[in-house]
């Protein structure tokens, strides 16, 4: 068996620190990447969700506008995000709220006489019949 004299032992001592710090240098690099790509990736399904929002809201106007007795059906695609996004109608507001991850975007509508509607995206799209009804916009959900 060998031994290790003084100078030895402090050259493996010094060579250790300088992998070791190599090795975390590299795993920080990897790890601000990795947290880019994700804070990339919930800005895209935020910027998704804010989408389908302004076409619900697009929609609700373009029936109050019609008139009455005028209807539409407005399909929520499936898959839009993970996890799933809430659509509400809120009538206090006059918006069509989007609610995803915690964050809520509120996106005005012309019509204020709307009744309250909730409907949250799935992994199949959802189809809700916007109507006009003497000035009052109702909602209701086709299966």
């Amino acid at each position: 068996m060998k031994k290790l004299y003084p100078d030895k032992k402090g050259q493996i001592s010094a060579e250790f620190l300088l992998i070791t710090f190599v090795v975390l240098f590299i795993l920080a690099g990897m790890l601000a990447l990795v947290s880019d790509g994700m804070s990339q990736t919930q800005s895209a399904d935020i910027g998704k969700a804010r989408v389908v929002g302004e076409k619900y809201a697009s929609a609700i106007n373009a029936v109050h506008v019609a008139g009455n007795g005028y209807s539409a059906n407005f399909t929520i695609p499936g898959g839009i995000t993970v996890p799933s996004t809430t659509f509400t109608v809120n009538d206090a507001t006059d918006s069509v709220d989007v609610k995803f991850k915690g964050k809520t975007i509120n996106i005005p509508v012309i019509p204020s006489d709307l009744t309250t509607f909730t409907v949250t995206s799935s992994s199949t799209d959802k189809v809700v019949t916007i109507s006009n009804k003497n000035g009052k916009i109702s909602f209701k959900l086709n299966n």
